[in-house]
């Protein structure tokens, strides 16, 4: 029986520095990361992923949009099937700048001013989303639901507010639709940047 990875919705997140827009270091509020740029699944699934597995049990991808994702994934899992392999064993993850908030006008608001920080517009390198934890949640569960992607890898634009607001909120909310279940890998993410572990409440 194969592990089948892509029957698991995945949401890591790729950390690095003060996040990964580059207007972010010395932005308020926010805090470097502690120690060098980590990538991590912060959900359990049938496979762990691993980005040095050999062979790959998961593959990351960069689109221009929804539509752009769900095309590359097809062919992926084409090609994999074409060599033999089963497509499901690999994950397909698609890039997802965010900026989250409670409220959107913030998340907005805050890359707004980190815009503008800049000499040159920003294009993002992926899919984007700026609004709150919850507005989040429902996107990346859509992603899944609508097979554009096997799960995301979340590149946080400022840190840390909106990883916190992600394993506070986001996972949880994801928890609850029993879509995922958080690893121990969101308690190791924020103490990267000296925050205290999260409190676990039994489902009801």
């Amino acid at each position: 029986m194969s592990s089948a990875a892509s029957h698991s919705l995945h949401v890591a997140v790729e950390l690095t520095g003060f996040g990964h827009h580059p207007a972010a270091e010395g932005a308020p509020g926010n805090l470097p990361m502690i120690g060098n740029d980590y990538w991590v699944d912060l959900t359990e699934g049938e496979a762990l992923l691993d980005l040095t597995a050999f062979p790959a049990n998961v593959i990351r991808i960069r689109a221009k949009d929804l539509r752009d994702a769900q095309v590359q994934r097809a062919g992926i899992r084409a090609a994999l099937a074409a060599d033999g392999r089963d497509p499901d064993t690999v994950a397909v993850l698609v890039d997802l700048e965010v900026l989250i908030a409670p409220e959107a006008r913030s998340a907005r608001k805050e890359l707004a001013q980190l815009d503008s920080a800049l000499t040159v517009s920003r294009v993002p390198v992926s899919l984007q989303y700026v609004g709150t934890p919850s507005g989040l949640g429902s996107l990346i569960a859509d992603i899944r639901a609508a097979d554009v992607a096997d799960g995301v890898t979340l590149l946080p634009l400022a840190l840390p507010r909106t990883l916190e607001h992600l394993v506070g909120e986001t996972i949880p909310w994801l928890q609850e639709r029993g879509l995922v279940t958080a690893s121990t890998a969101v308690d190791e993410v924020l103490g990267r940047f000296g925050l205290p572990p999260r409190q676990r409440t039994l489902a009801s």
